[in-house]
């Protein structure tokens, strides 16, 4: 009778996507350990979400990643980063804030008037004069929850930058 190793190793010789069963087997095993995780980021969802765009004079959306080449993706973590920021300077002040997602766009304006500034600054040279073609620039944050089975949207304008 074979004993246990021969018959792993008679499996793991079968089986397909032999290096992925690894590393299923491993990241359970070792946890929260880098660089290897249990992926805890999913288990959970949160009720509110939000995404941002650019927009031209007529509030009409811009493919900012066709002109300028920085992603979307990009400008939002700009902007959560600058906002995160301004929260922190609220916050000094006396003013209570609860989430992000609880500011007011008057709170708002200071973070999306940085990112507005931030993309001019940081496109490529060649992609400035399609940029400022577009002037003024507003910046927009949609937000979205989750409320009665629904995903509602709530639109805002942030700023606006020559």
């Amino acid at each position: 009778m074979a004993n246990f190793s021969d018959k792993a190793r008679a499996f793991l010789s079968w089986m397909p996507l032999k290096v992925m069963f690894v590393l299923v087997v491993l990241c359970l095993l070792l946890r929260e350990n880098f660089p290897f995780s249990h992926f805890p980021m999913y288990s959970s969802f949160s009720r509110h979400s939000y995404y941002v765009y650019v927009a031209d004079a007529n509030n009409e959306p811009i493919p900012i990643e066709g002109i300028t080449s920085i992603r979307t993706s990009a400008l939002k973590k700009t902007y959560q980063g600058k906002l995160a920021e301004v929260r922190e300077d609220l916050e000094a002040q006396g003013v209570e804030i609860n989430g992000f997602h609880f500011m007011t766009p008057e709170q708002c304006r200071p973070a999306g008037e940085y990112t507005l500034r931030w993309l001019i600054e940081n496109c490529k040279e060649h992609a400035r004069p399609e940029l400022y073609r577009h002037r003024p620039l507003n910046f927009h944050v949609v937000g979205l929850r989750y409320e009665d089975r629904e995903i509602v949207e709530a639109p805002a304008h942030i700023a606006t930058v020559e």
